[in-house]
């Protein structure tokens, strides 16, 4: 036998490592009995070293190779099937045995599924073993360390059996969903939920933009909207700190109080008192349900983050600043980053709002509205995200001439996987970090806006009155 099949300490007796040996002969007796078994159980052992002892992993291979190459699988083929230095593991009197003894077929499945449960018990103690050899080593840097045992983990994931497919109970949960729209969260913004519907629990949401539009304001609006529905919320800043991110919230949250006047301290006691009180009511609101991290730069530590915290929803800010590990391409960096936030959310049902930079061709066209086209390193963002949401605000593009004006932007829905694509208006305040709805409201606060001309300020109020415009597009 095999010294790997043992372990030791300094502190215990040498033990045999996890197994069951009896469900192994059984199983392979069955097989061999009728091979028409063997489909019950290749589904929960898929591979000859799932067996624990040297012999029943050589006669599983030879099997499988067997009803592979549809010859049927008995005690003469598998005999026949075996090497020479294999035989002289096998022989034929212990493999008459093996079928002789079997008692029934009934519980092949159960056998079956033991078998493997008792390899994913070695393959864990295996593992541990690594880890701590490589935690004793040297050579490894803690963040390094963590990653590595990132990786020995996904090797024991990754030989995990896959579940049966069961398509009675998939129907009745599908039925279910349906009813209770479980897998669906708002957006927040009337506008976009009547493009989309919501936001798909397992799929990702993508906000692009140039710098300067506004993609981390909006995301900080959008993070307040889901908060307010419950949901738990982890917010990855990448080029804000926590603390700047945090004044914003809490001046979204007032709807008072100037975030220039909260940038440069130029406070009055009434607003000082106002951001005082909204931030006693984000503490008493939301402490359950917000976390925030800047200092997390790798995708191995963004991932363990989300596997241990489990959000509802990951929001990212953003996505070029991420750094991927044995990736010299630009392109293949973000691919990976959107492969693995789609099977983080699908594995737990979360949804990824990730932000993203667009290029500079968009500054050397004539119509600066954002387009596809226009998503940095974009094939693999297009092909992977439910949504895909360009901000344009034409004021910073065009501010002596802005047909928007001051206080509205744009929302390009550009790609909606479960809905309907266009674009719409949307009122902003970037000194009160806040986008909303109701646009004509905007009429009674154009005092707020900073003029420097009576024919300026005639001018805004002009386009205020102009209509919504809404465009939709394939």
């Amino acid at each position: 036998m095999s010294k790997k099949q043992y372990i030791s300490t300094n502190n215990e007796s040498v033990k045999m490592m996890p197994n069951a040996i009896d469900a192994e002969a059984s199983v392979l007796a069955a097989i061999l009995t009728d091979n028409l078994n063997y489909d019950r159980v290749v589904r929960h052992i898929p591979e000859p070293k799932a067996f624990y002892l040297k012999k029943h992993q050589i006669v599983f291979k030879a099997i499988k190779s067997l009803i592979k190459d549809e010859v049927n699988a008995d005690i003469i083929t598998v005999l026949a099937r075996l090497d020479e230095k294999e035989k002289e593991v096998v022989n034929a009197y212990w493999l008459t045995g093996l079928v002789t003894d079997l008692p029934t077929t009934a519980h092949i499945e159960t056998h079956a599924k033991l078998v493997y449960e008792k390899h994913l018990h070695r393959e864990i103690i295996r593992q541990t073993y690594k880890i701590q050899r490589i935690a004793y080593s040297d050579t490894f840097g803690f963040i390094d360390l963590i990653e590595k045992v990132r990786d020995l983990n996904e090797e024991v994931m990754d030989t995990k059996p896959v579940a049966e497919f069961d398509l009675k109970s998939l129907t009745k949960s599908a039925i279910e969903s349906i009813g209770e729209s479980k897998n669906l969260v708002s957006f927040g913004y009337n506008a976009l939920d009547g493009m989309a519907g919501g936001m798909t629990r397992g799929e990702i949401t993508v906000l692009a933009g140039r710098p300067g539009h506004g993609k981390t304001t909006f995301s900080i609006n959008l993070a307040k909207k889901l908060l307010d529905q419950g949901l738990k919320v982890l917010v990855m800043n990448r080029e804000m700190t926590n603390e700047e991110m945090l004044k914003k919230l809490m001046v979204l949250n007032s709807g008072k109080v100037s975030y220039h006047s909260i940038r440069t301290g130029n406070l009055t006691d009434a607003s000082a008192k106002e951001i005082e009180q909204s931030q006693k009511e984000i503490v008493a609101n939301y402490s359950d349900n917000l976390i925030m991290y800047d200092d997390v730069s790798s995708l191995n530590e963004t991932i363990s983050l989300v596997s241990r915290i489990r959000p509802d929803v990951v929001i990212d800010d953003y996505i070029q600043l991420v750094k991927v590990s044995d990736k010299k391409d630009r392109r293949f960096e973000i691919e990976s980053v959107m492969q693995e936030y789609k099977w983080l959310a699908k594995k737990y049902k979360i949804i990824p709002i990730l932000l993203s930079q667009l290029n500079r061709d968009i500054e050397r066209r004539i119509d600066p509205i954002p387009k596809m086209s226009d998503l940095a390193e974009g094939s693999s963002i297009e092909q992977v995200a439910e949504n895909i949401l360009f901000i344009y605000y034409d004021y910073k593009v065009n501010y002596q001439n802005s047909n928007l004006g001051k206080l509205k932007s744009q929302i390009v829905a550009a790609k909606v996987r479960y809905g309907n694509s266009g674009m719409f208006t949307i009122g902003v305040d970037h000194d009160k970090v806040c986008y909303h709805e109701n646009i004509p409201e905007l009429q009674n606060r154009i005092k707020e806006v900073h003029v420097h001309s009576h024919d300026e300020l005639s001018n805004v109020i002009s386009k205020f009155q102009g209509k919504q415009e809404s465009v939709s597009f394939e």
